[in-house]
């Protein structure tokens, strides 16, 4: 029996597999610089524990090994004890019976995902019937316009006030919290957000939970800044790997940021309606 660290023990799976560092990293879609502090052991350098766990686990997926093992020795702080003969076995063994157990269910998921497309193409094919058919109510219609002229105008103006008195209420931010996290409760009638983060001379790595930037992307003067749209129905989480010098912004609304006052940080955004 014999013990390694979980970095030698990923960097022998990855040679093992025949992968270079460029090729995991297009596999997994994690930064070269991340795969390479996890082969080193070097997790200070990742953002929080948690994608730390999440990488950890995308890296085991990418070159089958068993994600259980990887992870039980990170949060327990040990090496990994294997047998050196039969480490593919033992690693990559258990991977391969959860994909056998996948593979099972992909007949039914096939069915599924054809039975659904089907359901979708009657629906919208009777829906577009519907909406080709004449409005059985238009020739009555027709027939009191001179009649009704005075309260359609009412009715026209009243709907015109509803809209403009709608579209003048206005988006409001507000903050709280002190420290490593703040909570940000953003009021809109929008369906989705649009969330900017950018920096000017500084570096930082930054992510946001649920959208295209969850994996992270690193800020610098080369690439200042990046944005994504959220949707409004649930919280997001934006992660800060440096906090100076980042500037985050909701819609165009500038997100005050001066009460995160750690090196790193997290930005708890919540959506209410007007």
């Amino acid at each position: 029996m014999r013990k390694k660290t979980i970095g030698e023990v990923l960097r022998l799976a990855r040679i093992n597999q025949g992968l270079s560092l460029d090729e995991l990293q297009k596999k997994t879609a994690i930064q070269l610089d991340m795969l390479e502090a996890m082969e080193t052991d070097d997790f200070d350098k990742l953002p929080t524990p948690f994608y730390a766990r999440s990488f950890l686990r995308k890296y085991a997926w990418a070159v089958e090994l068993d994600e259980g093992i990887v992870l039980d020795a990170y949060d327990s702080g040990n090496m990994i004890i294997y047998d050196e003969v039969d480490i593919n076995d033992d690693f990559s063994g258990r991977r391969q019976k959860s994909k056998q157990n996948r593979a099972s269910f992909l007949p039914l998921f096939y069915f599924i995902l054809f039975a659904l497309s089907i359901l979708i193409f009657v629906t919208y094919y009777v829906w577009n019937y519907i909406q080709t058919q004449p409005d059985p109510t238009s020739y009555s219609s027709y027939s009191v316009v001179q009649e009704t002229s005075s309260t359609s105008s009412v009715i026209q103006y009243s709907s015109s006030s509803v809209n403009s008195s709608s579209s003048s209420m206005e988006s409001a931010l507000s903050i709280s919290g002190v420290g490593n996290n703040v909570e940000v409760v953003y009021k809109t009638n929008q369906e989705t957000a649009k969330i900017q983060l950018a920096v000017s001379d500084g570096r930082s790595w930054v992510s946001v939970s649920d959208s295209e930037l969850a994996g992270g992307v690193t800020l610098s003067p080369n690439n200042k800044s990046s944005q994504t749209t959220v949707s409004t129905k649930n919280p997001v989480t934006v992660t800060l790997g440096v906090v100076k010098g980042v500037v985050l912004t909701i819609d165009n609304q500038t997100v005050d940021l001066s009460k995160l006052t750690t090196p790193t940080g997290t930005i708890s955004i919540n959506f209410t309606k007007n």
